[in-house]
C-alpha cells in the first residue's frame, strides 16, 4: 500500500466516525429539544433524502471536475453545514423556525455526503495497484464498521457526560481532519468530451448497473434481493425480535447490534489477510458469502436462545464481508475509471430505493403475521439471490464455452 491509499483510508475512517457521532448527537439533541421520537427519527429520513437527490446531480459534476477536487470541496462544505447546525441547535433549536433550519441543514449535509461517498470509493482503484484492490477494500470495510460501532457506542456516553455541543465540535474537528487527509490525493481529471445530453449523463451509471456485460446485471439483481432482505437489521424489527422471540430486554438488542459490528470487523480483518487468495475467485466469493448468510439467517430465525443468536450474528459478519468485498473489488476491476463514479452514484440511489422498500415490507410482515416471519422472508430472498447467481453465472460460463 502507498501513501495515497493511507491518506484516502484516513479520510474515509475519520469521516465515518464524524458522521456516526453527528447522527447520534443530533438524534438525542432533537429528542431533548422536542420530546418527540417522531421528530428525532425524521433526521435520518431528511438526511437520506438529501443524499438521494445528490446522486442525480453528482454525474454532472464528474463531467467537469476530478474526483479529488469533488471530495475535498464536498468535505469542506459538509464541515461548514455541521458547524451551522451546531450554532442553530445552541441558539435557535427551541423555536419552530430554528428547528426547520436545523432540518434544512441536515438535508444539505446529506446532499454533500452524496458527493463524498461515490468519490471516495471511485478513488480506491486510483490509489492502489490492481492486485491490491481487494485488500484495500477489506481495510476500508473493517475501519468503516469499527468507527461506526465506536461512534454509536461512545456517542451516547459522551453526550450524557458532556452535552451535545462538545460532541458536535468533535464531529467538526474530525471532518476537518478528514478534509486535510483528502488534500494530498490525486486523480485523473474526469471530464466530459463535449456537452452531452443530460439524460445520457444520468443514464450512464444506471446502464452499467443493468448491463449484461461483465455480469453487472446479475450482481445488481442480487443487490436488490439482498437489499430487501437486509431489513432484518432495521432497529425496530431487530428490537421486536429480541423482545418477542428471544424473550430479552433492550440491553440484548444492544448486544446483538454490537455482535453484528464485531462480526463485520472480524470479517474485514480476515478478508484483508486472505485478499490475495480470494481475488482470483471474486464471483465465487460473492456467491459463497450470500449462500452462508442465507443459511445463518435461517438458523437465526429458527433459534430462540439469546446466546446462540449472538454467536450466529458474529458468524454472519465474515460472510457478509466476503460477499461485499468480493463484489466491490469485482466492480472496480471491470468498470472503467471514467464511468466508476457515475456507477457508484446510481448504485447509492438504488440502495436508498431498495432500503425504503425493505422498511415497508418488513414492517408489514412484522405487524401482520409476526416478526419471526420477517427472518424467514429474508432467508427466502437470500436463497433466491444465491440460486439466481448460480444459474446466471453457469449460463454465462456455458455461453463462453460454446463461443470458443
Amino acid at each position: 500500500m502507498n501513501m495515497s491509499f493511507y491518506f484516502l483510508w484516513s479520510s474515509i475512517s475519520l469521516g465515518k466516525l464524524a458522521l456516526s457521532l453527528y447522527t447520534m448527537t443530533l438524534t438525542v439533541t432533537i429528542f431533548s429539544l422536542t420530546g418527540s421520537a417522531t421528530f428525532a427519527s425524521f433526521i435520518m429520513l431528511v438526511y437520506v433524502l438529501g443524499k438521494m437527490i445528490s446522486t442525480f446531480v453528482f454525474p454532472f459534476i464528474t463531467e467537469k471536475s476530478p474526483l479529488n477536487r469533488i471530495l475535498s470541496s464536498s468535505l469542506l462544505i459538509q464541515t461548514i453545514f455541521i458547524a451551522l447546525t451546531l450554532a442553530a441547535a445552541m441558539y435557535a433549536g427551541k423555536h419552530a423556525a430554528g428547528l426547520v433550519f436545523i432540518y434544512a441543514l441536515i438535508g444539505l449535509t446529506g446532499f454533500t455526503d452524496g458527493f463524498v461517498s461515490p468519490s471516495r470509493m471511485s478513488l480506491v482503484p486510483e490509489t492502489v495497484s490492481k492486485e491490491k484492490i481487494g485488500r484495500a477494500n477489506s481495510l476500508i470495510n473493517t475501519a468503516d464498521q469499527m468507527f461506526a460501532m465506536l461512534g454509536w457506542s461512545l456517542g451516547a456516553v459522551a453526550i450524557s457526560y458532556y452535552g451535545f455541543e462538545p460532541v458536535l465540535m468533535v464531529c467538526i474537528a474530525l471532518l476537518a481532519l478528514s478534509l486535510l487527509s483528502s488534500l494530498p490525493l490525486k486523480s485523473r481529471t474526469i471530464t466530459g468530451t463535449g456537452k452531452r445530453p443530460k439524460m445520457e449523463v444520468i443514464k450512464e451509471g444506471w446502464s452499467i448497473l443493468f448491463s449484461p456485460i461483465n455480469k453487472m446485471r446479475t450482481i445488481t439483481t442480487m443487490d436488490v434481493l439482498e437489499g430487501i432482505a437486509s431489513g432484518i437489521w432495521i432497529g425496530g424489527i431487530s428490537l421486536v425480535f429480541v423482545n418477542e422471540v428471544l424473550g430479552k430486554g433492550e440491553e440484548w438488542w444492544g448486544y446483538i447490534n454490537t455482535a453484528y459490528y464485531a462480526g463485520s470487523i472480524l470479517g474485514g480483518i480476515l478478508m484483508a489477510f486472505f485478499a490475495s487468495k480470494i481475488e482470483p475467485y471474486l464471483i465465487r466469493g460473492v456467491i459463497t458469502g450470500s449462500l452462508f448468510v442465507c443459511i445463518l439467517v435461517l438458523l437465526y430465525a429458527m433459534n430462540q436462545t439469546a446466546w446462540a443468536a449472538l454467536v450466529l450474528v458474529v458468524l454472519m459478519g465474515p460472510f457478509y464481508q466476503l460477499r461485499d468485498v468480493s463484489q466491490q473489488t469485482y466492480i472496480q476491476q471491470v468498470t472503467s475509471a471514467q464511468a466508476l463514479s457515475k456507477m457508484y452514484a446510481a448504485k447509492d440511489n438504488l440502495y436508498y430505493i431498495v432500503f425504503a422498500l425493505s422498511v415497508f415490507i418488513t414492517g408489514v410482515i412484522s405487524d401482520t403475521i409476526g416478526v419471526v416471519y420477517v427472518y424467514y422472508f429474508a432467508f427466502l430472498l437470500y436463497l433466491a439471490s444465491t440460486i439466481f447467481a448460480l444459474i446466471a453465472f453457469r449460463v454465462s460460463k456455458t455461453e463462453k464455452a460454446m463461443q470458443c
